[in-house]
């Protein structure tokens, strides 16, 4: 399994010929980002806005994903995956935002997505969370989770990895660094994170910082 970050909130997640991208950031996006382009199986944008739902940018050589939008239970090749609704802010506007968990070879994953409150982890959500084996949440604060809101909210979720995403430019200083101060971790940043079911039995809260790509 390898997971890169492609910028904001934009993933992919592969698996031998098998890839996901997760919030593909569009090429009109408003953050000025020249957005990756890639083909993908399945492609999930959890905020129907610009800088979340860009699938052109998951089509490649004729391949088009099996696109994911919204709550709702769906099965592709074999892995499910199922979304909550919650909400999001961007720019004082409220959005829909989506919270999916699903499988991949046996490896489960949260995503979080553009949630901009804990309290918006509903209580059907959460009878999802004790099977939670990578977890990818947001920590720049403003529209989204702040660092404290984050690693308070994931606890809950005892997750064996955590991938955290959309804090900007300032990882040396501000977000970033305060994030890990409260997970207790001291990890540096790699370009992807490669591994098997089995790497994640001794892990518990491990944090893992992505360069982007």
């Amino acid at each position: 399994m390898i997971i890169t970050y492609h910028g904001k909130q934009f993933f992919k997640i592969s698996q031998g010929d098998t890839a996901i991208a997760i919030n593909p950031l569009s090429k009109d996006n408003t953050l000025k980002i020249k957005p990756t382009k890639f083909g993908s199986d399945v492609a999930l944008c959890t905020t129907r806005h610009l800088n979340y739902d860009g699938f052109e940018n998951t089509e490649y050589n004729e391949k088009i994903p099996f696109r994911i939008y919204g709550p709702g239970s769906y099965e592709v090749d074999g892995n499910s995956y199922t979304g909550f609704l919650s909400k999001a802010l961007i720019d004082e506007k409220e959005y829909i935002n989506t919270i999916y968990f699903f499988t991949l070879e046996g490896i489960s994953f949260c995503f979080l997505g553009n949630i901009s409150d804990p309290k918006e982890i509903s209580e059907k959500t959460k009878e999802y969370i004790e099977s939670v084996d990578v977890i990818f949440v947001p920590i720049g604060g403003g529209e989204t989770l702040d660092p404290v809101q984050a690693s308070k909210a994931i606890k809950a979720f005892a997750p064996k990895v955590v991938i955290p995403m959309d804090y900007g430019k300032d990882r040396d200083k501000n977000s970033l660094s305060t994030f890990l101060k409260e997970m207790s971790s001291k990890t540096t940043a790699e370009p992807k994170y490669v591994f098997k079911k089995s790497d994640l039995d001794t892990l518990n809260g491990h944090v893992v910082v992505l360069d982007v790509q």
